[in-house]
């Protein structure tokens, strides 16, 4: 039994995959780097805020640390946890990817620019703001540079 409000189960790439599938969920993926400060300040200060938390229960939340030894199939294709990362434009960590339950990636704009990842460190409101930009479908008709209170 797990205590607390929210309980959102974290999964790796694979089974995230198979989840959101089932789920019908949006996925919500993480890239991540164990030696990054800043990877580390976001699982901390940022996934354990409850406002974040109750905003990832929209998604299916897979966790990929691109220093793992870990391999994955995506698309019919094998990789390395590195190469995975790589393939969704994490050279920085962390980096956001929003994929539909099928697996595919989310396009979206960004200071007028299609884009299909995030990346940096956002605090806890801003990211609670994100998840829900995606989560309500605002991804489709407006720029994600209009929810951060820069």
């Amino acid at each position: 039994f797990i205590s607390g409000t929210y309980a959102q189960q974290t999964y790796t790439f694979n089974s995230g995959l198979n989840a959101a599938k089932s789920n019908g969920k949006k996925i919500f993926l993480y890239i991540y780097s164990e030696s990054d400060s800043w990877s580390k300040k976001t699982d901390s200060e940022v996934i354990a805020s409850d406002g974040v938390k109750k905003a990832l229960d929209a998604f299916t939340f897979i966790k990929l640390n691109a220093d793992s030894p870990d391999k994955y199939t995506y698309g019919e294709k094998d990789y390395t946890s590195s190469d995975l990362s790589k393939q969704f434009g994490g050279t920085g960590y962390p980096t956001f990817v929003f994929m539909n339950s099928d697996g595919s990636v989310i396009t979206f704009k960004y200071n007028g620019d299609n884009t299909s990842n995030l990346s940096g460190f956002l605090g806890a409101d801003d990211f609670s703001e994100m998840l829900n930009f995606f989560a309500q479908n605002k991804h489709q008709n407006s720029d994600i540079s209009t929810i951060f209170s820069n």
